[in-house]
């Protein structure tokens, strides 16, 4: 039966190549005009798989002599060639590698002088206004800090819960990749008991518990990128894990992610999880899926992610919690700084917990070293620098919107399921409530921006597990392979035409920003609640690029263009097992602030906020 189905796959790929040859384009009436507004975001086409057929798919498609014309043939199929159709409409358009807004030498004058109130050392290393304690109040981190400064509550105590909460929830969830060192954890925390015992807490996040992605260096760990391949154990921490150890936090084990990150699903075979905190039957989403459930559960009130293609926002919505993934090159850290993608990211358990997050990574940026500050002005002035100006500047601000205007694109947000549509067209007609004013924006060519954002990725990661990918020994999982081996077959020309577009679709989300004068976008987060977990994917994952894809539906354009965004929970689908619901807002380059002033609007609202049954709380 095994040597049927390869046959027929065999003879199946070889006369789909025959009938799709690679097709013309016409310069002078092209299938696709450029700058056509109207919506449409149909998925793309690909087999779903998982278990045995899955194994063979990936066998037939990685290994053998069939598989670059299979995984051309995927390509062609989902008309790939369309981008270099767009590309020919705008010869005069440079590539965008890197995206990066810089601003003119007004821009930064007018920015400069309007940040002073907002500034992150009001917050960290302590928050030192009454007002802002005041705002802050129901934050864990702060609760946490109040109770060791009150001798309440000791940082040994709360560790050691911790770190029963590991041990009882990870076989169910599977939230962390590796098992707790035990001794230096608890090390940690005696060193933090100390200091308050001294009345020398280094900041508020002293003795409070983080967690990290596992795809950057903690010390003593494993840093494995969610995969068996990788064995190595980190002799120093990544800047980011750096940041957080500095000023007192426990640093927890390296929380589970899907294999190299690429699928936004969420399960990773090699770690067997994570599952959804709600309903372990249902996916947690990906591929920062770890760090989203520790902080749903109640394990710790931080924890951070990376995001390439909603890496950070898609778990964050699935799984229930908030979630940021910053402005690109907002975060200075020190591992995967090839890809133009990758952005750091927090989740919290409120907005509170998620923006003081954001303050430790965003604050103190290193100009002679850091990557991104060099790509900007090559580390004279720096990229922008972080502030919180929108949110603090007054007391009232996440109260009284009128001075904040929505952009909004009906059939984009639109396109969701039911429930997912209610809940966000409720969120939104309370913030006008509040004095928001909604205006109408859209995007051109916004499939082909969406293919355009998938292309580049799938091309990183082909170049980030290249020599896994013709290691023998590496045993990456089929889906792993099957997207790495995707990337591979693109061309140089499809990448530039991309890079072209994506140069395109920035200056149009500018000019919607800065001359439109909107502040944030607001869509829903994903267009559905977490689905179930394929049974047959527990053994060998799952392949499934149209879900993948839809997952992607509004989060792509924060990576492809590098622009910030918040995942807000909102809600439950009763009709999915209780799933949560969530609100995406987004800004522009630079302008977190804004972002986190529409989502603490958002969480003030109020409305249904359950924990998941499991949760433990730390005070």
């Amino acid at each position: 039966m095994i040597r049927f189905l390869i046959t027929f796959s065999f003879c199946f790929a070889f006369v789909l190549l025959l009938l799709s040859p690679e097709r013309s384009i016409d310069l002078t009436s092209p299938p696709t005009l450029l700058g056509d507004t109207t919506y449409n975001m149909e998925t793309v086409i690909a087999p779903v798989l998982s278990g045995l057929p899955l194994s063979i798919f990936s066998w037939i498609g990685t290994k053998t002599r069939f598989g670059p014309f299979l995984r051309r043939y995927l390509l062609l199929d989902n008309q790939v060639t369309t981008l270099r159709d767009l590309a020919s409409q705008m010869p005069e358009v440079v590539p965008l590698h890197h995206p990066i807004y810089r601003m003119s030498n007004q821009e930064v004058k007018e920015y400069n002088e309007s940040i002073e109130t907002g500034s992150i050392d009001r917050l960290i290393p302590f928050i030192k206004d009454e007002d802002l304690k005041e705002r802050f109040k129901d934050s864990t981190v702060v609760k946490l800090y109040d109770a060791y400064v009150s001798k309440k509550l000791s940082p040994v105590a709360t560790i050691n819960k911790v770190l029963q909460s590991i041990e009882e929830l990870n076989p169910i969830y599977k939230p962390f990749s590796a098992k707790p060192l035990i001794a230096e954890i608890l090390k940690q925390a005696a060193d933090s008991e100390d200091r308050y015992l001294d009345g020398k807490p280094l900041s508020i996040f002293d003795g409070v518990p983080v967690a990290f992605k596992d795809m950057i260096n903690i010390k003593g760990y494993v840093m494995s990128d969610g995969s068996s391949y990788k064995t190595k154990v980190a002799e120093s921490d990544d800047l980011i894990v750096k940041r957080f150890r500095d000023l007192g936090a426990i640093i927890l084990p390296p929380t589970t992610m899907t294999e190299g990150g690429v699928t936004p699903i969420g399960y990773s075979v090699y770690p067997k999880g994570p599952f959804n905190p709600y309903n372990k039957n249902h996916y947690s989403g990906g591929s920062s899926g770890g760090s989203a459930v520790a902080v749903a559960l109640g394990i710790c009130p931080v924890a951070i992610g990376y995001d390439g293609g909603g890496s950070v926002r898609t778990p964050a919505a699935l799984s229930g919690v908030y979630g940021i993934a910053t402005g690109y090159g907002r975060i200075p850290f020190s591992s995967h700084l090839s890809s133009t993608m990758i952005k750091s990211g927090v989740f919290g358990e409120s907005i509170a917990d998620t923006l003081l997050g954001y303050a430790v990574m965003a604050r103190d940026v290193d100009l002679e070293n850091d990557f991104f500050s060099k790509m900007y002005d090559g580390g004279v002035g720096g990229f922008p620098k972080a502030h919180l100006t929108a949110l603090l500047k007054s007391k009232d601000s996440d109260s009284d919107l009128s001075d904040l205007t929505i952009g909004v694109w009906d059939e984009w947000l639109e396109d969701a399921t039911p429930a997912v549509v209610a809940d966000n067209k409720r969120v939104l007609n309370e913030l006008v409530k509040k004095g928001a004013k909604v205006k109408n924006f859209k995007i051109p060519n916004i499939k082909w921006a969406r293919l355009s954002h998938a292309l580049k990725i799938s091309n990183e990661f082909a170049s980030a597990w290249d020599g896994a990918f013709h290691d023998p020994t590496s045993n990456l999982e089929p889906n792993t392979r099957i997207t790495v081996g995707v990337g591979s077959m693109l061309t140089a020309v499809e990448i530039l035409s991309a890079e072209k577009i994506r140069a395109y679709t920035m200056d149009w989300i500018r000019k919607v920003f800065k001359d439109g004068g909107i502040d944030v976008i607001f869509t829903p987060t994903v267009p559905l609640t977490a689905p179930k977990v394929t049974p047959g994917s527990l053994e060998t994952g799952e392949s499934n690029t149209p879900l993948t894809v839809e997952l992607c539906k509004y989060i792509f354009l924060g990576n492809f263009l590098g622009l910030p965004g918040i995942a807000n929970p909102i809600g439950f689908d009763e009709g999915n097992d209780g799933m949560p619901i969530s609100a995406l807002v987004t800004g522009f380059q630079w302008d977190e602030d804004k972002v986190f002033r529409v989502s603490a609007a958002i969480e003030k609202l109020g409305g249904e906020r359950k924990r998941p049954s499991d949760a433990v709380a730390l005070i």
